[in-house]
C-alpha cells in the first residue's frame, strides 16, 4: 500500500467516523455470536473496525490523525473484560452497543484479534501514544495473552492456532514475559508437527482464511526474535501458498473447491485484492508487504490440466479420514470432499466453468427453510470430471450451525430440499432439460452440466424434481418437503438415504452406475474414466461421529487410498 492508497482508506473510514463516540460507524453484517437484528440495528460501532481505523491513522504520522487515533484507542482498549475469574476474560465484545453480557456467546477469538492488533501499534508507535495509554495497551495485551493460553485453542483450528502463536509469541517479546514466549514457541512448534503431519492445513483450501494465515504467518516470521519460530512460519507460508496456487483457475479467476471454510462462492474483493498485491514485483510503503513465493506465482497464470486427491483432517483426533479431490483444465473447474456436514461455510461439492470469459459456479446444497442445514451428511467420490454422491442425516447435530445452532434431530420446518446452484454470471443460460428418471442437463458455455437420482429410500417422502430461475441464480431443486410447518423427528426415522451422480463433460453423458444394498449399507459404484468408484451411506439416520466413519468411499484406483476411508 502507498501513501494515496493509506490516506484513501482512512477517507473512507473518516466519513463513517462519530466524533462524540470517538468510533466509526459499520453495516450490521455479523451472524454469530451477536444478539442484535440488522432490522433494529442496521449501522453499528464495531470495536475491532475502530482499532483498525487507529492503526491507519498512526500508520499516517500526521498530527490530526495521531490525537484521533488516541481518543479511539482510549475508546476501544478499557471495554476488554480484565477479571481473571470472568468466563469472558481477555476479550472484547464485538459492538459498542451490545456488552458481553448481552452477546449471543461472545467470541472469544477477540482476544487474538484485537490482541494482534495491540501488539502492532504499540511495537510500530508506541511514540506516537500517550503514556498512560501505552500503559493501557500493554495491560490489554497481557490480558489477551492469558485468555488464549487458558482457551488454548488446538491446531486444527488453523487460523486462531497461528493468530494465538503470534499474540502470546511476539506479545510475550514485546513485554518481556517468559511464560508467554515459552507458550507462543510451543503453540506454534505444536501447529507445524500437526499440519506437515497430515500434509496440509485442517482449514483446508479456504479462500477467506488461508489469506488469514498467510498473514499470520507473514506477520511471525517478520517480528518475532525466534529463529526457531521464523523458521517454522516459513515453512508454513510456503505450504499455504502452494494450496493456494494449485486450486486458483485462471481460466475464471475463481479459488476451486472444495472449500473447509468460506463466506462467499465467489472470490471476495479483498480476498483478490490480497492475491493480486502478492502476485506483484514491486514493495509498498505501507502494509504487509506480503509476496508469494517465486516458485508457486505460475500456478496461480498456467490453465494447464490438474487432478490432484489429498488426504485432510477435517476435525481433530477423531480417527476418520476425509479426502479432497480437484480437478481442472483451462475452462472448468471441479473439486468434492470424501465426507462433510452441508454446513454454509463449507463447499464439499463445487464447479466453475468459464461461460463465453465469464465465471458460472455450480454449488451443492442441503437446504432448511432456505438456508444450508448442518444435520444432512455428504459423501462423495470423484473421478476427474464425474461424481457419485449422497446423503444421509444426522440425529445429533444443527441446522445453521453444528454447535451454536443445536437441533439433535427434532426441529419444525416448512421446506427441505436438495439443491444444485448455479450462480455467478447466468444471464442467458437457459433452466436445465429436465429428463426421465429425475435426470436433467443444462449446457455450460462448453461444457454440459448432467445429474441424475440414482436412488432415494426415505420415510420421509420421494424427491420432487424442481428446475427454476431466481435473480442472481438458477436452482435446479430435489424437493423433500414443502407446505405447511411441521415436526420432523430423525430419531423415529427408519429409512433416510439420496444417492446421485454428476458429470461436467463436454458430452453430457453420465457413466453407467449400479446400485446395490447390503443390510443396511446402500452402495452406488460405477466405471468413471477406466476408474473403478463408489460410495456406500447407512441408510438410516444417525449420529455425527458415527457417520463419519459408517459411510464410505472407494476411491479411483490411481488415487490415494486409506482403511478409515
Amino acid at each position: 500500500m502507498n501513501r494515496e492508497q493509506l490516506q484513501e482508506r482512512i477517507r473512507r473510514q473518516t466519513a463513517a467516523y462519530d466524533e462524540t463516540l470517538q468510533l466509526i460507524r459499520t453495516p450490521l453484517t455479523a451472524t454469530y455470536h451477536t444478539a442484535l437484528k440488522s432490522s433494529e440495528h442496521p449501522e453499528v460501532y464495531a470495536l475491532l473496525s475502530a482499532a483498525s481505523y487507529a492503526y491507519d491513522l498512526l500508520e499516517s504520522g500526521e498530527a490530526e490523525h495521531i490525537a484521533r487515533a488516541n481518543g479511539i484507542l482510549e475508546r476501544v482498549v478499557p471495554l476488554q473484560d480484565r477479571n481473571p475469574s470472568s468466563d469472558t476474560y481477555g476479550i472484547w465484545p464485538y459492538f459498542f452497543e451490545e456488552p458481553l453480557e448481552q452477546m449471543d456467546r461472545p467470541d472469544w477469538n477477540m482476544a487474538d484479534f484485537h490482541g494482534k492488533r495491540l501488539i502492532l501499534i504499540l511495537m510500530k508507535h508506541r511514540e506516537r501514544l500517550r503514556a498512560e495509554l501505552a500503559e493501557q495497551i500493554e495491560a490489554a495485551i497481557s490480558h489477551a495473552c492469558r485468555a488464549i493460553i487458558i482457551r488454548n485453542v488446538g491446531p486444527h483450528y488453523t487460523n486462531i492456532a497461528i493468530m494465538g502463536a503470534f499474540v502470546t509469541l511476539v506479545g510475550g517479546e514485546l513485554l518481556q514475559v517468559d511464560e508467554y514466549k515459552e507458550y507462543g514457541l510451543a503453540r506454534l512448534k505444536r501447529f507445524y508437527d500437526f499440519t506437515f503431519g497430515i500434509g496440509t492445513f485442517s482449514e483446508y483450501n479456504s479462500p477467506c482464511y488461508t489469506p488469514i494465515a498467510i498473514r499470520e504467518l507473514h506477520s511471525i516470521a517478520v517480528y518475532s526474535a525466534s529463529a526457531e519460530a521464523v523458521a517454522n512460519a516459513n515453512e508454513l507460508i510456503e505450504l499455504a501458498w502452494k494450496m493456494a496456487g494449485e486450486h486458483f483457475h485462471a481460466g475464471t479467476g475463481e479459488w476451486s473447491g472444495p472449500h473447509s471454510r468460506t463466506y462467499s462462492t465467489l472470490l471476495q474483493p479483498d480476498d483478490r485484492k490480497f492475491l493480486y498485491e502478492a502476485l506483484l514485483e514491486e514493495s509498498f510503503e505501507f502494509g504487509e508487504n506480503i509476496r508469494c513465493p517465486k516458485a508457486y506465482r505460475g500456478l496461480f497464470q498456467t490453465a494447464q490440466t490438474r487432478y490432484v486427491t489429498e488426504a485432510t483432517l477435517m476435525e481433530a483426533d477423531t480417527g476418520y479420514q476425509v479426502y479432497a479431490t480437484l480437478f481442472q483444465n483451462k475452462r472448468l473447474s471441479l473439486g468434492t470432499f470424501s465426507k462433510g456436514v452441508m454446513w454454509n461455510q463449507r463447499r464439499n461439492m463445487l464447479a466453475y466453468v468459464n461461460v463465453e470469459g465469464e465465471p458460472v459456479y455450480v454449488q451443492l446444497q442441503f437446504l432448511k427453510d432456505g438456508g444450508d442445514f448442518c444435520s444432512a451428511m455428504f459423501a462423495g467420490v470423484q473421478a476427474r470430471t464425474n461424481v457419485l454422491f449422497g446423503f444421509n442425516l444426522l440425529t445429533d447435530n444443527g441446522a445453521w450451525h453444528s454447535d451454536l445452532d443445536q437441533i439433535n434431530g427434532r426441529f419444525r420446518s416448512s421446506d427441505l430440499r436438495i439443491r444444485l446452484k448455479i450462480g455467478g454470471v447466468t444471464t442467458g443460460l437457459p433452466l436445465p432439460e429436465e429428463q426421465e428418471g429425475k435426470a436433467w442437463q443444462l449446457r455450460l458455455g462448453e461444457a454440459w452440466l448432467a445429474v441424475k437420482l440414482l436412488h432415494e429410500r426415505s420415510d420421509l417422502g420421494e424427491l420432487e424434481l424442481r428446475c427454476e430461475r431466481t435473480d442472481d441464480a438458477i436452482h435446479a431443486d430435489y424437493v423433500l418437503y414443502s407446505g405447511e410447518e411441521r415436526e420432523f423427528d430423525f430419531h423415529a426415522v427408519q429409512e433416510s438415504v439420496w444417492l446421485f451422480q454428476l458429470a461436467l463433460n463436454e458430452s453430457g453423458q453420465l457413466p453407467a452406475a449400479q446400485v446395490s444394498q447390503v443390510g443396511d449399507i446402500v452402495k452406488a459404484s460405477a466405471e468413471m474414466d477406466g476408474e473403478t468408484v463408489s460410495v456406500a451411506l447407512s441408510i438410516s439416520p444417525g449420529e455425527t461421529m458415527e457417520r463419519y466413519l459408517s459411510n464410505k468411499v472407494e476411491l479411483p484406483n490411481a488415487r490415494l487410498h486409506s482403511k478409515q476411508a
